[in-house]
């Protein structure tokens, strides 16, 4: 255990004055968690004080505490006039608080009081290392170097205690005193920062150095790859530091003992403090090796070893650059590449997770970009079509990218059912067993063929021709289509007959364009694969949304070999109108079904895609949790079920039809998945899409795509490019459900 003292001469937290103390000691909690820190700094801003004390001035030390993962500058509790750590709960301050030690003197003196009476109770009872900073600026060359506060108080630490001390200050440019910790620069100065510190306290040279002054520049491009070299002073030299004074002026003196009140006194002459800081005078370095400035300005990392004496130390080790072991703090480089067109719905979502979650991103539009670093780790996000499948099978290491290669056996929907009864005849008890709806597959080129098609699939024929006394209904579903294109509802093989022999007659030419009618045209031989499966008959229904039928989209995003996780925020897709009943036997509702009548599948059909002329369309989008006539029960019921189908149907394709579902390690992608609800609240599957069509959530719910993204970009891209998964804060709140983690072959 390393006891640190910390100060500063910007004093406590604040957004104008000392903005950076926040960011360093957030930090140095996470990076260094060995390291015992107590913090002593001036209750004001207390610059250009050099090694200074306020001599005759008694001072007052006060504590306060903050909340560092607040983020907030301006809120603390206290002050208090005695240290509470140890009693936080009963004065109602946070547990995770840090407490900060207020004296009303310099940095020097608050230094002085902490070393002396405020030591560390863990270790030796000592402090091992003083850190003075971060500090707001520069403390480079001798005119800086020689007036800083921040330099003075790591020299007491010396010249009191002995103690090894750092002065460290984060250099701005052109003027911007605050920089923002935009692309995380403050926590890459932090960490930084920490890893010299932590290299120069284990390489200390006790014979020829007494403390080092450490200046690190707030650039855009610092990474954990800027360079660090040694450096001396820059021995420049000020002008003035204060404009000329007005000339003086006269006021009438009206002291009493002046009895006509006629003498004049004049004012004292005031000068402005004003320095100039680009202002220097001719240097006195001579040298061929680069001087503390010109290292910075270069935007590398500068450290001067100091005596106590304002002399630049001869260590030999000031010598050219420095090497630091960066392997505990070092964040790498991401390479992103969006190769989808920036109009597109998901375009800002997915573009703005991955830059929250990935600090250190550079984000490209082609993989051919000249910039694009070809070396170094790259994510591929894009159309299946457009990513490079060679590199994807062979190049796990380096290219990773939002799709899996191989992945019918989920998103065709014959492969789905093949995948299902292969695995449920195994595995009787899975709840696929009684979430998949009875189904049958058939090929079809042309409709004059359907009954040698059914010759072949006897069991189907079985089905059909009783359909009528067991009142069973039927859906067809092309295998390969998207879009709720060509489906259909039937009873019977005439009725099955009757839907192919339209499929296989001319496009209604008088259809309007973008109806139902136009958009569920099909042509049997370009698509050939059927699925035939049992119609849900008794879906629930929901006063409150008109009694339409609905499905719930779920988007299931699956990582590597293979964790797969569900989206908890699920939507409800409604019909265009209220559902009407199917068996007329049965229901007294029920209306005479014309299969072939597009306008009747309106109350059948959930897929949005559809309702191109339906007025309410906004409507039909609901999110599942705000649906108001299902209790919080039924709904942890209907969740619930959705977890395990999906455990079941990934290890499903994993293990049954391993050569249509090939999960990779550099991969991870995002199926929308759709289920029905009975009546009872019993789940169904329907199927699994690829690349689902997301802008169907539509504008009021695009919040919720926002959070699916940044949930991907956390869970699954930063983990893919950096093995982290590991460290991902378990939130109990989190609306990713981790439902399968699955090795292959994990014997």
């Amino acid at each position: 255990m390393l006891n640190v003292l910390i100060t500063n001469d910007d004093g406590p937290l604040n957004d104008d004055y000392s903005p950076y103390i926040r960011p360093f000691v957030s930090n140095l909690l996470k990076f260094r968690p060995d390291w015992n820190i107590t913090i002593a700094i001036p209750d004001v801003q207390k610059s250009w004080n050099s090694k200074a004390h306020l001599a005759g001035k008694d001072l007052t030390l006060t504590y306060i505490y903050t909340d560092l993962s607040k983020h907030d500058n301006s809120s603390f509790w206290g002050p208090f006039p005695r240290s509470i750590k140890n009693e936080l709960v009963q004065h109602n301050v946070p547990e995770n608080c840090i407490e900060w030690c207020l004296i009303d003197g310099t940095p020097a003196s608050c230094v002085n009081i902490a070393l002396h009476h405020l030591k560390p109770t863990t270790g030796s009872g000592k402090f091992d290392l003083v850190i003075s900073g971060p500090n707001v600026g520069r403390n480079t060359s001798a005119a800086y170097i020689t007036s800083s506060a921040t330099v003075g108080a790591a020299m007491e630490a010396v010249i009191t205690s002995d103690v090894k001390s750092i002065a460290l200050s984060w250099a701005y440019f052109q003027g911007q005193k605050y920089v923002k910790n935009e692309a995380g620069v403050l926590d890459i100065a932090s960490r930084q920062s920490l890893d010299v510190i932590s290299h120069l306290y284990h390489n200390w040279d006790t014979a020829t150095t007494d403390l080092y002054s450490i200046n690190v520049p707030l650039l855009s491009s610092l990474s954990m790859d800027t360079k660090i070299f040694m450096a001396p002073i820059w021995e420049n030299r000020w002008g003035s530091m204060f404009d000329a004074p007005m000339k003086p002026t006269t006021t009438k003196n009206v002291s009493s003992d002046i009895e006509d009140g006629s003498e004049a006194k004049e004012t004292a002459l005031i000068y402005r403090w004003n320095p100039n800081f680009q202002s220097h005078s001719s240097s006195r370095h001579s040298s061929q090796q680069r001087h503390d400035m010109e290292v910075v300005d270069a935007g590398d990392i500068s450290v001067t070893p100091l005596r106590a004496v304002f002399q630049t130390s001869s260590n030999a080790l000031a010598q050219g650059e420095l090497i630091v072991d960066h392997q505990h703090t070092k964040e790498e480089k991401y390479n992103v590449v969006l190769s989808i067109d920036p109009k597109e719905y998901i375009f800002q979502p997915l573009r703005s997770a991955i830059s929250q979650v990935l600090k250190n991103v550079s984000i490209f539009s082609s993989l051919d970009d000249p910039s694009l670093s070809k070396d170094g780790k790259i994510f591929h996000y894009g159309d299946y079509e457009q990513l490079n499948m060679d590199k994807l099978s062979t190049d796990s290491s380096q290219y990773f990218a939002n799709s899996y290669i191989y992945r019918k056996a989920l998103i065709r929907k014959h492969y789905l059912s093949h995948t299902i009864h292969s695995y449920i005849v195994k595995h009787p008890d899975s709840i696929l067993n009684q979430a998949y709806l009875e189904s049958y597959t058939i090929d079809l080129d042309y409709a004059e063929f359907l009954d040698d098609s059914l010759d072949e699939n006897w069991e189907l024929r079985q089905e059909l021709e009783k359909s009528e006394e067991s009142g069973k209904w039927w859906i067809v579903k092309p295998s390969m289509s998207d879009k709720g294109q060509g489906i259909r509802v039937f009873q019977t093989i005439e009725d099955l007959q009757s839907i192919f022999d339209s499929f296989d007659d001319e496009v209604d030419d008088e259809a309007p364009q973008g109806s139902m009618i136009d958009d569920n045209k099909i042509i049997i031989s370009q698509l050939r694969h059927f699925i035939i499966q049992e119609y849900l008959t008794s879906p629930l229904l929901l006063p409150s949304m008109s009694n339409k039928k609905f499905h719930i989209r779920c988007y299931i995003t699956c990582m590597g070999d293979i964790s797969v996780y569900v989206y908890d925020r699920m939507l409800a897709l409604f019909a265009a109108v209220p559902f009407t009943p199917l068996n007329k036997g049965k229901d007294a509702n029920a209306i005479e079904f014309n299969p072939t009548d597009l306008n009747a599948l309106q109350s059948h059909l959930t897929n949005t895609c559809l309702q191109t002329n339906n007025k309410d369309k906004d409507l039909s989008v609901v999110e599942f949790d705000q649906l108001v006539d299902i209790s919080d029960e039924n709904k942890l019921h209907i969740k619930k079920q959705i977890y395990d189908i999906a455990h079941d149907i990934f290890i499903a394709a994993k293990n049954v039809n391993s050569l249509n579902f090939q999960p990779l390690p550099n991969a991870t992608e995002t199926f929308g998945v759709d289920f029905l609800v009975d009546d009872n609240f019993n789940v169904k599957l329907l199927e699994i899409n690829a690349y689902p069509d997301f802008k169907q959530t539509g504008g009021d719910l695009k919040e919720l795509i926002d959070e699916l993204f940044l949930n991907v970009a956390k869970h699954c891209i930063k983990p893919l490019l950096d093995g982290s998964e590991d460290n991902i804060l378990k939130d109990k709140n989190d609306s990713f459900k981790n439902v399968l983690s699955y090795t292959s072959n994990n014997w």
